[in-house]
Parts: C-alpha cells; structure tokens; sequence
C-alpha cells in the first residue's frame, strides 16, 4: 500500500471519528436546549394522575414547591396541597390511615410514627437546618411560685396539647408521673403559652423553642431529647413512583425546599420516643381527662366486674371505659356495651394504628364505638372480642 493510500486512510478514520463525536456534541446541546426551553422533567412522570400534599402549616409555604412539581410534571399530574396550621393531629393521622396523602409534611414526631406505622415510606428530613433533636418544657409565668416539678398540686392546672402530641402532651406526661393536675388540654403551643400568661393556668407543657426566649415565662422542666419530623411517601405510591418523586423532592432548588421546610438527611431515630409513650399509655391508661383534677399515674385496686353471657351478634355498641397492654403488640380495651355485658376488645396495634379515630389508646377513651362481624369469645368470666381487621372497629363522632 502507498503512502498515499495510509494517508488517505488516516484521514478518513480522524473525519470519522470527528464526525461521532459531533453527532454527541449536539445531541447533548440538543437535550439541554430543549430543557432550557421545556423546563420539565422530560425523563419519567409518575403515573398517578394526582398528587396529594399533606400539610400542618401555612399553605403559602407551600405555593413555589407546587409550582415547581407543575414545572416537572406539566399537566399530567395535578397537584393537590391538603390541610393547614388549623388541621388537628388526629386527622393528619386519619388522613394517613386513609391513603388521602401522597407526600406527608408530617410537623411532629408522634405524625411520623404514624406514618410509619401505617406504611408510609421516609423521604426527606422536616426543619433540616435546625438541632435534630430538641425537649419539651414545662413552664410558668416568669412571677410564680412554682419552681419546679415538686411544688405543683392538685389545685394547679396545667395546660396542654392534644393526645398527640409529643412535646406538649405524650413527653410531659411521662415526666409528670405520680401528681394529680386540674388539665385544660387540647391547644397549640400559642394558646398554652396565652393561657399561662394571663393566669388561666399555672402551668404550661410545650418545645423549648416556643418558650425559651419569652421573658415573661419561666421554664421549671426539661425533658430528655425529642427527635425531629421527617417527610413520608404514601404506601398507595408503586415502586416507580416513589423513586420519581423522592428525586424530583430532593432535586428542588434549596430556596423552595427551605420554604417548604424540608431537606435531605437520614430518617431519625423514634425507638427512644416510642418507649416513652407507650410507658405514658401505660400510666395514663386509667386516667379520666373529663374529670378534673387527672391522676397522672394508676391505682392499684381496679374493681372487679361481673361479666354477663351473650349471645352471638355481628355489632355490639358502647363506651371504651378503661386500657391495658397485653404485650408490646397487643392492646386491650374495656368496653361497657349498650346491651348492659362487659366486654375485653383484643386488638393488635398495628391494626389499632389503622383504625381512624384510634390513632393511640389514650385518645379512645371515654370514646363511643362499634364492633362488627365479631363473634364473642368467653373466657372464663370475660367476654373477649378479638379484632384482626380495622374495618371491625369504629370509632363514632363525638357531639
């Protein structure tokens, strides 16, 4: 071969390869081109036509990450922002039981053991930029004579939040062991702070980021460390889905994650809390938050009740009157039928978790139910009603 010819040859490889390379080259300017120009996800959409939000703050805190889900996922799925500062735990948690979110802002800890519990799957870290763990107070006006845990009495009231929540009620509690308090429960941290201030309690449960830079308050107790909230994907959500949308979540620009108060992170550890308040149902399984002052502990008499035979029903009716734990999956309840027979509702918590309205057992009690479809057992003087699917309990809407 001459000298031509290689030469000839070796320009044609080099224009080859000249030419592969250019087809790559636009091929790349291409792609980013058509997404400077179509700014969404131009990869994979997830197939749900929909995607719900949930939500325990301001929905404007919301409004650029929906705008920036839009701008990934264009019109095929429509974005749904569901709840507000207003929304109450226990509905977050029954919205959770029912599948209604798709992404869940969970706030607080007890929501994301709810979540857990009913399979939603961890996605993102809630508030990343503050301490990962934080404590829960109970404080006074900056004047009281209350000084600590061992001067408060059964003339004291003390205000306090919803049975689910971990800083202003499940914490406290645990740490109030063995005092009877006059309680006026039920109230975002805001409202228990008003209500110490102006005299209408002498003591305050709440985190103590909400109190310890108020001057007029005075903190008398610190509890051990709480972890934070994280933010969960709905079990409803294939595989696929999950994976989109944990990407599209995280991918975000930092000032819409910021905004809307997530970020990446490792899922927190709940085993520490979840011992704590299953030791505060414990002590507070007996207690009557309908009678004033509350028992922060048990008596150890329970009186003995006489069970009455009955026949087979499929739906039995009354009131939830008293808790135990059987063991670290099983509870059981005390129920006082409007047929006039005692009964002992058997119920395993992970069904328990999924019932709406029985999001723990405290929260069932003095609460109206129905049981279906089940068949009471008798044993010995007991008349037992094994539960195995949430459909079987109801909790009824109280006036």
């Amino acid at each position: 071969m001459s000298d031509l010819q290689k030469s000839g040859i070796k320009d044609l490889v080099k224009l080859s390869i000249a030419f592969m390379l250019s087809i790559g080259l636009l091929g790349l300017l291409g792609i980013s081109f058509f997404k400077f120009i179509f700014p969404g996800n131009i990869y994979s959409t997830p197939k749900i036509s929909s995607l719900t939000l949930g939500i325990l703050s301001k929905p404007s805190n919301y409004e650029e990450l929906n705008n920036y889900l839009n701008s990934q996922f264009g019109n095929k799925v429509q974005i749904i922002i569901d709840g507000d500062e207003n929304l109450s735990y226990e509905e977050a948690i029954k919205r959770m039981i029912n599948k209604e979110w798709d992404v869940a802002f969970t706030l607080s800890p007890i929501l994301s053991v709810a979540a857990k519990n009913n399979d939603y799957r961890f996605v993102a870290r809630m508030f990343p930029d503050l301490p990962p763990y934080y404590q829960a107070t109970l404080f006074t006006k900056a004047n009281s004579p209350i000084k600590s845990i061992s001067d408060l009495k059964p003339t004291h009231t003390i205000a306090m939040g919803d049975f689910n929540s971990a800083s202003s009620f499940y914490v406290a509690s645990y740490d109030l062991y063995g005092k009877s308090l006059k309680v006026n429960m039920g109230h975002k941290s805001s409202k228990i702070k008003e209500l110490v201030k102006t005299g209408q309690a002498d003591v305050g449960a709440a985190a103590d980021s909400a109190v310890k830079n108020d001057k007029d308050l005075r903190i008398i107790h610190i509890s051990k460390q709480i972890p934070g909230a994280n933010v969960y994907l709905s079990p409803r959500l294939s595989e696929s889905d999950r994976q989109i949308i944990t990407t599209v979540l995280l991918n975000a620009p930092e000032d819409i994650k910021k905004q809307a108060n997530y970020g990446s992170g490792d899922e927190y550890d709940y085993s520490q809390l979840i011992k704590i308040s299953q030791r505060t149902e414990e002590i507070l399984g007996c207690a009557n938050f309908q009678q004033n002052p509350v028992d922060f502990y048990c008596k150890t008499n329970p009186s003995s009740q006489k069970y009455n035979t009955s026949n087979n029903t499929s739906t039995i009716s009354g009131q939830i009157n008293g808790w135990s734990r059987k063991s670290a999956e099983i509870e059981s309840f005390k129920l006082a039928g409007e047929d006039k027979n005692n009964y002992l509702i058997v119920i395993p918590r992970k069904i328990l978790n999924q019932v709406p309205g029985a999001s723990n057992p405290i929260a069932l009690q003095r609460k109206q139910v129905k049981i279906f479809d089940v068949v009471p057992q008798k044993k010995g003087a007991i008349l037992e009603l094994q539960i195995t699917n949430p459909n079987q309990l109801t909790v009824l809407e109280q006036n």
